[in-house]
């Protein structure tokens, strides 16, 4: 492995282009303006102060510029991730504030080190491990779920724990506790942020909604009506620590972890290779593993909670002209500034509107537009992705996402299991044999009966394979005299697959039936080699094309 595969720093450095630097300087300065206040803003969802949001943020973005292979990927703390390790952690008996930030940071760690552990096994594949579907029912639930936690904080109530059905329903027995003037600075700064998305989509208009909050707090007297203030950030970097692995249950530790490392790894890949593909470069998945694990390694050390990728900040990151990772490590160094001289303005900002921050990005989560697709495309996958997002709501984020998986995947075994069973037919005038149920213009000769397996045939699904092909040619085709295998869809066979094919081939043969396959590809043929089923459909009845193999038998019969 040479150093610029490890360090890609080293290769976009030495080949940077000068004129790249003002758009990268922009977009640093835009996104890192961006950054500040979301940032504060999401991890209060994890029930840790503002300042730890800056600490994560800006550790996460200088790291990932050094081992990133995403030029416009933004990452650090999501809503999504806060949540995760808030409603896990919340739910655990943690003696002091001190404890509990102590095992924040020992999650990033954790967090860190199964990326680190999947990059050194090259497993860059486990992208695939959460599907479309579930994510989409998964990030539904979680904006739905949030929510419910930030609307008493704009309402200025106190928050309430629970599921969402129990959050709800304590904002409503407890509406009549209002504080206008805190519902009126929330209110306004949603109002805001909504006008102003619309107008100047561009700029910063969180942190111009953060200062302008501020200036009102500081010159009115809101605070003393009852509106409720972020108080005193610590000014400065934060000091090195070292996480305590014994402060949580290792079971609670590595779920918690596994899941918070799968969501903001296929999360940030999806992010980043969707602006990759539109700036025409590619993203390394398993460079990506190692960028998410030092990332997370480190913020941990520094007092922070796990990072992943942010789709808001990595869009305006895209839409400033940044260039390079260069971009991201610029945000880093402004948010570092802050740290060191001016936290000292962020005392008088109202904690509504931070809820107001929350409650306008994350709707964003909720795409209706992609669960109308998959309920045109497929009811099992909406089905899955509603119960997953339901989980969420009723359950909470954790077990939602990993209900949401178990049902993902039993779909896929029972998909397995039942693997789609096609009966050809020639379509007339051609030498094209397709499914008769969607081609019903295919005919089928009543002597002759090709069947295709849409899939693998594995220890799942043989014994539904060998006992729906007898069942065919013992009712609906018991004329047959030919039936022909049609391995053009079937990419792998297992042992009892073999031994499944090789029964079902010796039954055809007991009730009189000629054997023959056609479209065995090389991997296939490997794989059976030296077996009996070799002998019995591959040496002397092998065909290039179901019409070869009809036209063989039809030889056949005339020279007996």
């Amino acid at each position: 492995m040479n150093l610029s595969s490890l360090f890609p720093i080293t290769k976009w450095a030495k080949s940077y282009n000068k004129e790249w630097l003002r758009p990268d300087i922009i977009a640093g300065i835009t996104v890192g303006a961006f950054t500040i206040p979301e940032a504060m803003a999401y991890v209060t969802l994890a029930g840790v102060p503002p300042e730890i949001g800056l600490y994560s943020a800006m550790v996460a973005l200088i790291v990932y510029a050094i081992f990133g292979t995403s030029n416009q990927l933004s990452i650090g703390p999501t809503s999504t991730l806060s949540i995760l390790v808030g409603s896990t952690l919340g739910s655990l008996m943690i003696l002091n504030a001190s404890q509990y930030l102590m095992m924040v940071s020992l999650v990033a760690v954790m967090v860190g080190i199964l990326a680190l552990i999947s990059w050194i096994l090259r497993l860059g594949f486990i992208i695939k491990f959460i599907s479309r579907t579930v994510l989409t029912g998964f990030l539904a639930g979680i904006a739905l779920y949030i929510s419910s936690g930030q609307l008493p904080k704009l309402f200025g109530i106190p928050t309430s724990s629970g599921n969402f059905f129990e959050r709800i329903y304590y904002l409503l027995v407890n509406i009549d506790q209002t504080n206008l003037p805190t519902l009126a600075v929330g209110a306004g700064g949603i109002i805001f942020l909504f006008i102003a998305a619309k107008k100047f989509p561009k700029l910063p208009n969180t942190f111009f909604m953060v200062l302008g909050a501020i200036v009102l707090m500081s010159f009115t007297n809101l605070a003393s009506l009852g509106v409720k203030i972020v108080g005193t950030i610590p000014q400065g970097i934060p000091s090195l620590i070292i996480p305590d692995p014994t402060l949580i249950d290792i079971n609670i530790l590595l779920t918690l972890a596994g899941t918070v490392f799968l969501v903001s790894y296929i999360e940030g890949y999806l992010f980043a290779s969707e602006y990759a593909a539109k700036n025409k470069y590619e993203i390394d998945k398993n460079q990506e593993l190692l960028a998410l694990g030092a990332s997370n390694v480190l913020v941990g050390f520094f007092q922070g909670l796990p990072i992943g990728g942010v789709p808001s900040r990595t869009a305006v990151n895209n839409e400033s002209g940044a260039k390079t990772p260069l971009a991201g490590a610029i945000s880093g160094f402004a948010i570092l500034i802050v740290l060191l001289f001016f936290t000292g303005i962020f005392y008088n900002l109202p904690e509504t509107i931070l809820a107001a921050i929350v409650l306008f990005v994350i709707k964003r989560l909720v795409d209706i537009p992609h669960f109308k697709k998959i309920y045109n495309y497929n009811k099992i996958e909406f089905a899955i992705a509603l119960i997953t997002m339901f989980s969420v709501l009723f359950f909470g984020a954790l077990e939602g996402i990993v209900i949401g998986v178990i049902l993902s995947v039993l779909g896929l075994l029972n998909s397995m299991y039942n693997p789609h069973i096609a009966i050809l037919g020639r379509i007339p005038d051609t030498i094209q044999y397709l499914d008769i149920n969607t081609r019903p213009e295919a005919k089928i000769d009543p002597h002759t009966l090709i069947v295709r397996i849409d899939g693998s045939q594995i220890f799942l699904n043989t014994e539904s394979i060998k006992d729906t092909i007898l069942g065919l040619v013992d009712s609906r085709h018991k004329e047959t005299k030919l039936f022909v295998f049609d391995f053009e869809a079937t990419p792998y066979v297992d042992y009892s697959g073999i031994e499944m094919l090789e029964e079902l081939t010796d039954e055809l043969k007991i009730r009189g039936i000629t054997v023959k396959a056609a479209n065995i590809y090389e991997p296939l043929r490997d794989s059976i080699k030296d077996t009996k089923l070799e002998k019995q459909i591959v040496e002397g009845n092998l065909c290039l094309s179901i019409d070869q193999c009809i036209s063989r038998w039809e030889s056949e019969k005339k020279n007996k």
